[in-house]
């Protein structure tokens, strides 16, 4: 008799073959006593939640159900960022002297340790990321989502970038993400002179409009200006942190089009408190997961990193007024959505930095409901899903000792994460950082 077999080859050709096993009965699991944090309706209540098989249901078909009580603890959908370069933390020096390395798993992890369970994987090429995301899979570790859309689209072939020059490559291109089902297309319209992640020219930029309707474009803007023209091609989500006011007329036409801001208030303005900052950087919910030796780099300004004081120079000069445009474009009816930048430049630290971009939304004045909206019901919304406790939702959630709505801090204070139904084992996820310390 033939026996089907699964195999899966990972990590250079080491072969794991396996019989199928049965599926495991579905657990009922029953969450009594938690005051769900409900963003869509800008509400809490308390209400019993029953969840199976990852997803929440009307009622539980065991006759004996685990029971989890919340004593008055607060329920919050599991958060989102979809920005996040998924390769480690950086210090305030050069990648060459000092980086607390990560593999894009053991970031993910991280990530959820903190409570985000939907990662935007920003910058990282597809045959390396689908290897480590096949073995995480084969090992079945427990971590965030990766919502992985492959490279941006530049005018070079570079680091992060995928070149698109013409109008014949940008259809291969765009076509080959829809096959892949990429969830969002980073684009660059940048200047085309940008020494990172110059813009693609007019020509590929005519080929994005048809191709808005099959892909969620993400558009990367240094300024206004290439924010209406990323919004006149059907751009979902415009990032950025473009010097002067975001012009009225900018953000009546993303309120028409549906078009999401995701500010980079964390890239710009994040280094900035954290430099010399004594008690941010001895702050134990950063420590648990970032080494002493990386932190230790931010003690003193004159040690950074000649390409960290660029981004800390601009957040310094336009940091109040991209604040208050952040507010106006919520005022004005525009959703916003969480791109922390962790991992992409320093002071972003994974997971950390998706907290950081909650008090930087405060402090630009949303109000908590639409604060916690942005990196939850409004980023789901953008990728065409919906979070929340109704029937048929996933089981994404974050217990909270204190309530999220009144104060970003109190998002901090967490006392459960479920990932897909299941209770996550916080601890388990964080890394060793007694090993590799920097020795100057």
């Amino acid at each position: 008799m033939v026996t089907r077999r699964s195999c899966l080859t990972f990590l250079g050709g080491l072969v794991a073959c396996s019989e199928p096993s049965p599926p495991p009965p579905l657990e009922s699991l029953v969450l009594q006593g938690f005051r769900l944090v409900d963003v869509q309706a800008r509400r809490v209540r308390e209400d019993p939640l029953v969840i199976e098989g990852g997803v929440v249901v009307s009622k539980p078909t065991s006759e004996r159900p685990r029971v989890i009580e919340g004593h008055g603890a607060f329920l919050l959908p599991a958060l989102w960022d979809l920005k996040a370069s998924l390769w480690g933390n950086n210090s305030a020096l050069s990648y060459d002297v000092l980086t607390q390395e990560a593999t894009l798993s053991r970031c993910l992890r991280l990530q959820l340790h903190y409570g985000v369970a939907h990662v935007g994987v920003f910058g990282m090429a597809r045959r390396w990321a689908g290897r480590e995301l096949r073995r995480a899979e084969v090992f079945g570790l427990t971590a965030a989502e990766p919502l992985y859309p492959d490279k941006v689209l530049c005018a070079k072939d570079a680091f992060a970038c995928d070149a698109v020059t013409d109008a014949a490559s940008a259809r291969r291109v765009l076509e080959d993400r829809r096959q892949h089902g990429a969830p969002l297309l980073y684009v660059s319209f940048h200047d085309a002179r940008h020494p990172d992640l110059p813009g693609v020219p007019e020509s590929v930029r005519n080929e994005l409009a048809p191709a808005a309707t099959r892909l969620r474009i993400f558009a990367l803007v240094e300024d206004w200006s290439e924010a209406r023209r990323a919004v006149e091609l059907g751009a979902r989500v415009i990032y950025g942190f473009p010097p002067g006011p975001a012009p009225d007329s900018l953000l009546a036409l993303m309120k028409e089009r549906g078009a999401a801001l995701a500010p980079a208030l964390t890239r710009y303005l994040e280094l900035d408190r954290l430099l010399g900052n004594d008690v941010a950087l001895t702050d134990a919910f950063v420590r648990a997961s970032v080494r002493p030796d990386v932190l230790e780099t931010y003690r003193d300004e004159r040690r950074l990193w000649s390409e960290w004081r660029a981004e800390l120079q601009h957040g310094r000069a336009h940091g109040r007024t991209m604040l208050s445009s952040v507010e106006r474009a919520a005022r004005a009816g525009v959703k916003v959505v969480v791109a922390s930048d962790a991992g992409w430049t320093a002071g972003c630290f994974q997971g950390i930095a998706s907290h950081g971009a909650q008090l930087w939304l405060e402090r630009a004045g949303l109000d908590g409901w639409a604060r916690l909206a942005a990196a939850t019901t409004t980023p789901a919304d953008v990728l065409g899903r919906s979070v929340g406790f109704l029937p048929g939702q996933a089981a994404d959630y974050v217990g909270l000792e204190k309530n999220p709505v009144e104060r970003a801090d109190n998002l901090r204070h967490i006392s459960l994460v479920l990932r897909r139904g299941r209770v996550v084992a916080r601890p388990e996820l964080l890394p060793d950082l007694t090993r590799g310390s920097y020795v100057p």
